[in-house]
């Protein structure tokens, strides 16, 4: 494939219908009505977006536009769109899948910036734990008193670490 790349913080859509992966006998008086049409995704789809796509929201979602016969499967960089034909995606499932597939991907990654958020904001307050720690051992000193017999603190204080 050509063209500029892709990154898993882009959002999932689909490129194009894979021509070669239609059935052979299409066009021809043998030809079924509905069969599988095989569409290549612009990058790996997630596994929150395989989910999703496979799950039962998409399918509710298809039967309410109207399609309640077609299946969606992911295999690898292709959606496989079942019992459904070329005709029925130009009159509108196309533009149905791609509304749903923009969805699910925008979820997938808001999900995704968010847990990147999150871990960050756990890092940080684990170095800035870490830099507290490394400062109140750094004012500990073991200095002998000048006087020997007075305490300067007393030991049945808790420490702050």
């Amino acid at each position: 494939m050509t063209g500029s790349s892709t990154t898993a913080d882009q959002h999932l859509a689909l490129t194009s219908v894979v021509a070669s992966g239609l059935p052979t006998t299409l066009g021809t008086d043998a030809a079924e009505r509905f069969y599988d049409v095989p569409a290549v995704f612009n990058r790996q789809p997630n596994p929150q977006e395989i989910a999703a796509l496979e799950g039962s929201g998409s399918h509710h979602s298809l039967e309410r536009a109207g399609y309640r016969d077609v299946t969606l499967a992911v295999h690898d960089r292709r959606l496989i769109i079942g019992n459904t034909n070329l005709g029925q995606l130009e009159r509108g499932l196309a533009t149905a899948i791609a509304n749903l597939i923009q969805e699910i991907s925008t979820d997938a990654l808001t999900a995704m910036r968010q847990s990147r958020a999150d871990a960050q904001t756990a890092q940080d307050a684990q170095v800035a734990r870490a830099q507290d720690i490394t400062r109140a051992a750094e004012r500990v000193h073991f200095t002998p008193d000048s006087s020997n017999g007075s305490t300067a603190g007393s030991p049945d204080q808790p420490a702050a670490f």
